[in-house]
């Protein structure tokens, strides 16, 4: 029987027909990182459960999973219908993605293939400074209780003498509870659908994303035009001529849950349809006739129906967001991502809003700089390949956000693409000075439009739609609680890259850290097209950065 081990860095994909190409030696992290490694092995056995244990100083703080493989089988193609220079799969196949909890500490073989374990280590904040080993050890365990060490690999990680500081980023990745209720057969909102989105939320927030979408109504996105998503709406309404009064004990509810997990920022749902606001959200109240959809696909934005209506209602909204203490942290949509060519109707909508909106931000993703430039949104969310386009803007806040787009050349967390892809959005959004990031799928589980829902373990591309993994960071686990992609991973060490840099800046000059990044672009300064694209060069940014921390705080 052959066993082999080869440590590697987060940032490899270890394919099963293929070693991996580059091998970790040491490795640095600070007090209050979350650093990971990977365990990549080879058995040429047969049904081989082999166990792994940690043996450190820091085995307290550590954890085991194992990487599993999804299928991919759609990408984006790119200039001249080619695809990008970079993609680890170029034909529909299979791709590290899923990481799984080690079933009795032991991982399970594919014979003759190489697969990986996920090491993560929860450094503490009061951990002390110094070199630690992260020793690992295979053992095989057989069917009749036998025992056999494999092999033991060990990986010297030091810790910085230097606390990283809390993150100042605003993160967004849109959160769909109805796509939790429908993946676990659970109702909306009852009790074990709130236990639900508490874990995922949780997780997210354990991944840095610190704002909430909120559904006061079903939110109008990706969703076929006609049909409609699952209700999943916190206000409660009753309509009685043409009045209208709001229950908002769900909403209450929804936000001290959230706030108990973390999260400090929410965004309330588009009040228009994505892609031009043309017509309304689904709305459901409660009327002479029972429960019945008060507006949708088949009424218009500008209604005299749905005007008389957010007359009422928004001011009861903002009013209650203040005085429940939140306003101030709570942000509103118009309509997703609309094109010049909708402009008309995303103005009337717009201007419709902001009357009642006052002192709260109205942020929209979207790329043409037109509907900033006439006051129609406070703060744009601006897609990577058209941030450059609002430089010429006195932002108060710069967002930036990707999705199934673009593709060639641009960072992005598609399955098929190399993690330093994923991971270099942290120094890129410290060099173009980004307040907040959004990004639409952290659990979208259909397929596009949401025709009907898909198990993102056989369907990572919903439904053939967008680039694998697009439209989600987390799968459905067993126990009604996620589990992570090493996509989510390696996001939040993008994260923690840009907390780094901030740290930095208590003992360097902005600009020296801009110059010390530059000098990883090929041209004169770093872009979202000019940027470190490989795992070793990535590394290599990162030791830079830690070597400027150890001689700040070692002087």
């Amino acid at each position: 029987m052959a066993f082999e081990v080869k440590l590697t860095s987060s940032l490899a994909k270890v394919f099963p027909d293929k070693a991996p190409e580059n091998v970790i030696r040491k490795a640095a992290a600070l007090r209050g990182e979350r650093f990971s490694f990977q365990a990549a092995f080879f058995s040429s056995d047969y049904w081989l459960d082999v166990e792994v244990t940690i043996d450190s100083p820091l085995k307290d703080f550590a954890s085991l999973r194992q990487v599993d493989l999804v299928p991919v089988d759609v990408f984006p193609f790119c200039k001249d219908n080619k695809l990008d220079d970079d993609a680890l799969l170029t034909a529909p196949g299979l791709a590290p993605d899923v990481l799984r909890p080690l079933w009795n500490n032991c991982v399970m073989t594919a014979t003759n293939q190489w697969r990986s374990v996920w090491v993560t280590v929860n450094v503490p904040v009061d951990f002390a400074a110094g070199k630690y080993p992260v020793k690992l050890i295979f053992t095989a365990v057989y069917p009749d209780g036998k025992r056999k060490r494999l092999t033991t690999a060990a990986l010297p990680l030091e810790i910085i003498d230097a606390v990283l500081p809390e993150q100042k980023l605003m993160v967004s990745h849109w959160f769909h509870g109805d796509c939790l209720a429908v993946c676990y057969k659970e109702e909306v909102f009852s009790e074990r659908h709130w236990e639900i989105c508490r874990k995922f939320i949780r997780n997210a927030v354990e991944h840095g994303m610190n704002m909430l979408l909120t559904p006061i109504f079903t939110p109008p996105l990706d969703t076929q035009v006609g049909g409609e998503r699952p209700t999943i709406q916190l206000v409660r309404i009753k309509r009685d001529g043409g009045r209208y009064s709001f229950d908002f004990s769900l909403l209450d509810r929804w936000i001290s849950m959230a706030q108990e997990c973390g999260i400090k920022y929410f965004e309330m749902a588009h009040l228009f349809t994505q892609w031009g606001a043309k017509c309304t959200p689904k709305i459901v109240a409660e009327t002479g006739n029972g429960m019945e959809k008060i507006f949708g696909w088949d009424v218009k934005a500008a209604s005299p129906e749905y005007r008389d209506f957010l007359d009422q209602f928004l001011p009861a909204l903002t009013g209650h967001l203040r005085k429940i203490g939140v306003a101030e942290n709570c942000v509103f949509h118009c309509s997703d991502e609309p094109r010049f060519s909708m402009l008309k109707d995303y103005k009337y909508a717009s201007t419709l809003i902001r009357k009642y909106l006052k002192g709260f931000k109205l942020v929209d993703a979207l790329s043409n700089p037109d509907f900033y430039e006439l006051g129609l949104v406070d703060t744009p969310i601006v897609c990577e390949d058209h941030f450059n386009l609002f430089d010429k803007f006195d932002l108060a806040e710069r967002w930036i956000y990707y999705c199934c787009t673009p593709a060639n050349d641009y960072p992005n967390r598609f399955i098929h693409f190399p993690s330093a892809r994923n991971r270099v959005m942290g120094i890129l959004m410290y060099h173009l000075g980004a307040n907040g990031f959004l990004h639409w799928g952290f659990n979208f589980y259909y397929t596009r439009s949401s025709r009907y829902p898909v198990s993102p373990y056989g369907d990572t591309t919903c439904g053939h739609a967008f680039p694998g993994g697009d439209a989600f960071l987390v799968y459905p686990g067993d126990d009604y609680g996620p589990l992570d992609s090493l996509r989510h991973e390696v996001f939040f060490e993008a994260l923690q890259d840009m907390r780094l840099l901030q740290l930095l800046e208590k003992f360097y000059d902005r600009k020296f850290l801009l110059r010390t990044l530059n000098k990883f672009a090929k041209g004169k300064t770093m872009t979202v097209l000019d940027y470190p694209r490989d795992e070793k060069s990535l590394l290599k940014v990162r030791e830079k950065l830690n070597s400027l921390l150890r001689a700040a705080v070692s002087r």
